[in-house]
């Protein structure tokens, strides 16, 4: 994880580049996904500026 200032948090899930077509790299994004949104991390996205 890196602290992106004024942007928020950057969360790397892999070493190598990350494709969907890798059904490891889906399923750890999902987990990952749940994750956030159970701890109330994950925000809906809204455009930059506002």
């Amino acid at each position: 994880m890196e602290h992106i200032p004024d942007r928020g948090t950057l969360i790397t899930l892999t070493q190598e580049k990350f494709t969907a077509s890798n059904p490891a790299h889906v399923a750890l994004a999902a987990d990952v996904q749940a994750r956030l949104q159970a701890a109330g991390l994950l925000t809906p996205l809204r455009p930059w500026g506002t």
